[in-house]
């Protein structure tokens, strides 16, 4: 698979576009449970994108490397334990000035 990595250019590029029903802004997540709410909320809709790490502003507030690796495990969980049944998002962290964001694609449920 020869997958393009998303460069902080093409990222800044869909943050212009703002948030609509396929793409919403978070700076964190710290439950689970809103996690889950999130990502059943985009499966049960036709799928789409959050961009963890970027105010509602549209700015980058940016993750560090341990605030990523507690993500992909909430993220792991929240998408197999607490949405039934089970989703399967994609992820890809992009650096930016600010720090890394991290993208999670998720698939039409």
């Amino acid at each position: 698979m020869s997958e393009q990595a998303l460069t902080e250019a093409a990222l800044l590029e869909r943050i212009a576009l703002g948030e609509h029903t396929r793409q919403q802004f978070k700076r964190s997540f710290h439950s689970p449970d809103a996690l889950a709410a999130e990502l059943a909320a985009f499966a049960n809709s036709g799928g789409g994108t959050l961009l963890i790490g970027v105010d509602d502003d549209g700015s980058i507030a940016g993750l560090s490397a341990a605030d990523v690796r507690h993500l992909n495990q909430m993220l792991s969980n929240a998408s197999s334990q607490h949405v039934r049944p089970p989703i399967h998002p994609s992820t890809e962290n992009v650096p930016t000035r600010a720090g890394l964001v991290m993208v999670v694609t998720v698939p039409n449920g």
